[in-house]
């Protein structure tokens, strides 16, 4: 498919999901042409604004930034959040594989033991100037045998989401946002990165 492909599934897709409420105009952002999973392939990001609520004092609209994602691939739109381009597709990636897999949410008290300790020692391990406070269970999520843990966890006065347990480790200032969130944008960028390697 060609770019100009690309954007009609992306205006037709968002057509079939907001209806009337679909933009009028998306904008070009990038092509990325990688297969980190199966069956994925060339694909074109856009940028779009979309209004959201019911236009009244109780519920005010606001307009938000938004990224649609089509090509060889499940067409998929999402907030912007504060995502540069490459960053959105990793989201997207990671919301593909959580689907697929799937990944889901378990109760806290599934927490492997000593998995918050493991985080605290690989954050002081990368900052070692850093005061670390205490991590915080945000979430735990279960992908097969796996459990991934999302902490929030205070490093030098600012809060950040820190994955741990059977996670590979990574750390983001996204915790104005649920945590998974950042586990979409962590696996998507793990599985990218694996990809490149060819592992």
């Amino acid at each position: 498919m060609s770019n100009t492909e690309h954007l009609a599934a992306a205006n037709q897709y968002l057509k079939s999901e907001l209806g009337q409420h679909a933009p009028a105009e998306l904008r070009f952002e990038r092509v990325f042409d990688e297969q980190p999973l199966e069956g994925e392939g060339p694909v074109s990001l856009f940028s779009f604004e979309l209004a959201l609520g019911g236009g009244n004092a109780q519920c005010p609209v606001e307009v938000r930034r938004h990224y649609v994602v089509a090509g060889q691939t499940r067409s998929n739109y999402f907030p912007a959040y504060s995502f540069d381009a490459d960053d959105a597709y990793s989201f997207h990636i990671g919301t593909l594989f959580m689907v697929a897999m799937p990944v889901s949410r378990i109760d806290d008290a599934d927490e492997p033991p000593g998995a918050r300790e493991s985080l605290k020692n690989l954050t002081r391990a990368y900052s070692a100037a850093a005061t670390i406070g205490a991590p915080e269970l945000a979430a735990l999520f279960r992908c097969d045998d796996a459990v991934f843990a999302v902490y929030r966890v205070p490093v030098d006065g600012r809060m950040v989401y820190g994955m741990g347990a059977d996670c590979p480790p990574g750390f983001y200032e996204l915790t104005d946002h649920p945590p998974q969130t950042a586990l979409r944008l962590h696996l998507g960028k793990v599985i990218r990165e694996e990809a490149r390697s060819g592992l």
